[in-house]
C-alpha cells in the first residue's frame, strides 16, 4: 500500500467520524424538538435572547430578562434529562478538538491524522499496541526475582516521568540494550502507547522495517522523502531491535545516519531498543552513527542485565 493510499485511507475514517458526529448530534436535537415542553423553551430561549439583544442595543436594564433566560435554560436541561439527553449531546462530539476531525487545522495535516497514519504503518509493520498495558498497569509477573524486579520498577518509574515531561527535560533519546527477551520490546511499546494517548504522534517499528522503508525511499523515483519527511517529523520515533536487520549498501547506514541528525537537529524523541552492546553498536555502523545513538549528553542509556523473561513464560 502506497502512502497516498494510507492518507486516503486516513482521510476516509475521519470523514466518517466526522459526518457521524454531526448525524448523532442532528438526531439526539430532532428527538428532543419532538418533546412539545422542551420545544416551547426553545421558542421562549430565542424571543428572550432577541429582546435582550434589542435592550442592550437601546441601553435599557436587562437583568430581569437575563434571570428568566436562566431559568429557561436550566428548564431545558432538565427536560433533556428526562430524556435521557444533556445539552452537550445536541451539539457534534468530535475525537480531535483541534480539527473537528477533519484532519487539517490551519491548511495543515493535524497530529491526529498523523497518528492514524502512523497506526496503519504500524499495522502493516504487524505492530499491535493494544495487546500491551499503559505504564501504569505495567506487569511484573514475570520477573524472577528482587532484584529484576526493582530494576523493572525503576525503568517504568523512569520512562513514566520521561513521558510525562517529554517537552521539558534536555535528553530526548533513549537507547535500551541488553540480552534478547528481557523486556525491553514490552516496555517500549508500553512507551509508545502512553505517548500515543498523551497526542505524541508516535510510531513504533522494528529496524527490519524501518530498513524497508528506507529501501523503497532509495527506490523510490517518483516521490523523493517517500517516508523519511514523516520519520523526521514525528514526535517519538522507537527503533525496536536495531541491529538485527540486513545492511544494505547505500541504504542502511547513510539514511539511519540523515534521520538521526534530522530528529536531533529538530530536538525529536528517538527510541532504540538493541540487542548489541555499545561496541558493537560501534562495530555494526562506524564512529558517526555510534556517536549519534550513544552520545551520553542527549541520550540515556538503559542496560537490561535481566534474564530471557520468555523462558519464564
Amino acid at each position: 500500500m502506497t502512502k497516498s493510499e494510507i492518507l486516503k485511507q486516513v482521510f476516509d475514517i475521519l470523514s466518517q467520524k466526522h459526518n457521524q458526529a454531526i448525524v448523532l448530534a442532528e438526531r439526539n436535537l430532532s428527538y428532543a424538538q419532538n418533546n412539545e415542553k422542551f420545544s416551547k423553551l426553545c421558542f421562549d430561549e430565542r424571543i428572550l435572547n432577541f429582546e435582550i439583544g434589542r435592550d442592550k442595543f437601546n441601553g435599557d436594564d436587562v437583568s430581569k430578562k437575563e434571570k428568566e433566560l436562566e431559568f429557561i435554560q436550566k428548564n431545558k436541561e432538565i427536560v433533556l434529562k428526562e430524556l435521557g439527553l444533556s445539552l452537550s449531546d445536541l451539539s457534534p462530539s468530535f475525537d480531535c478538538e483541534k480539527c473537528n476531525d477533519t484532519g487539517y487545522v490551519d491548511g495543515k495535516m493535524c497530529t491526529c491524522a498523523y497518528q492514524i497514519y502512523n497506526n496503519f504503518l504500524m499495522q502493516k509493520c504487524g505492530v499491535n499496541l493494544n495487546d500491551v498495558t499503559f505504564l501504569a498497569d505495567y506487569d511484573y509477573k514475570y520477573f524472577g526475582d528482587n532484584e529484576e524486579i526493582d530494576f523493572a520498577k525503576k525503568c517504568v518509574n523512569i520512562f513514566n516521568d520521561y513521558v510525562n515531561n517529554l517537552k521539558h527535560i534536555p535528553i530526548k533519546n533513549v537507547v535500551m540494550s541488553g540480552g534478547s527477551g528481557t523486556g525491553k520490546t514490552y516496555l517500549s511499546k508500553c512507551i509508545a502507547k502512553e505517548f500515543i494517548s498523551k497526542n505524541y504522534t508516535t510510531l513504533f517499528v522494528s529496524s527490519f522495517d524501518l530498513n524497508n522503508m528506507f529501501l523503497e525511499e532509495h527506490l523510490s523515483q517518483s516521490d523523493k522523502k517517500y517516508y523519511l519527511r514523516d520519520l523526521i517529523d514525528l514526535d517519538v520515533l522507537i527503533i525496536d531491535d536495531l541491529g538485527t536487520e540486513p545492511v544494505r549498501k547505500n541504504v542502511t547506514k547513510e539514511y539511519l545516519l540523515l534521520l538521526l541528525n534530522e530528529r536531533i537537529s529538530k530536538d525529536k524523541s528517538t527510541i532504540i531498543t538493541t540487542n548489541l552492546s555499545p561496541e558493537q553498536i560501534l562495530d555494526r555502523y562506524e564512529e558517526r552513527i555510534f556517536s549519534r545513538i550513544c552520545n551520553k549528553r542527549n541520550t540515556l542509556i538503559v542496560e537490561f542485565k535481566g534474564k530471557n523473561l520468555r523462558l519464564k513464560k
